[in-house]
């Protein structure tokens, strides 16, 4: 088995693409990360896996093992047909070609009727607002893994009076509420 960089410079030549910095696209290349993520969300057979973003499926290949149903939700039109290609023969994959922000995920998460647990590795540039619609949107979600860039999370984080002083923002207020 082809060690994740391997396999991910594959696909990439594969299917002649490069990622989209328009859209934040990073790869997920580093095997323990994947772990943390899988081992952070307690993910079973039980439960719903809502991926946002899952680009070129990394992350998506594990969570398809160990969840009841994972159902992707990917911008990029060439990752949507990269993970059709993927993963056609696994039964419990969905994709849906939207934008997270414009997807009625309570609509999902009720139709599905089980658990729900969120799994991203997130855009730096869109990350705020999809934190923020899912805090803010009163879903049946049960947890929230998502990988963040630490800019991102410090500013998430920061708190009056903090070196980072400059950080501290209404989303800093909003976030410590929750």
């Amino acid at each position: 088995m082809p060690n994740i960089l391997e396999e991910t410079n594959y696909i990439l030549k594969k299917y002649n693409i490069r990622a989209n910095k328009n859209l934040g696209q990073n790869f997920l290349i580093n095997q323990h990360v994947i772990d943390e993520i899988i081992n952070s969300s307690e993910i079973n057979k039980e439960d719903l896996v809502i991926e946002i973003g899952p680009g070129l499926g990394t992350l998506t290949k594990q969570l398809l093992e160990i969840a009841g149903k994972v159902i992707c939700i990917e911008l990029d039109e060439k990752m949507v047909k990269i993970l059709k290609d993927r993963f056609s023969l696994y039964e419990n994959f969905e994709i849906i070609n939207d934008d997270v922000l414009k997807v009625n995920l309570k609509q999902i998460i009720e139709r599905e009727n089980r658990k729900c647990k969120i799994v991203a590795n997130l855009p730096y540039y869109i990350t705020t607002p999809i934190i923020m619609k899912l805090l803010e949107s009163n879903l049946n979600i049960e947890t929230i893994t998502v990988m963040i860039q630490k800019e991102v999370a410090n500013r998430l984080t920061a708190t009056p009076g903090e070196k980072l002083a400059r950080s501290y923002n209404i989303y800093s207020v909003l976030f410590l509420r929750i």
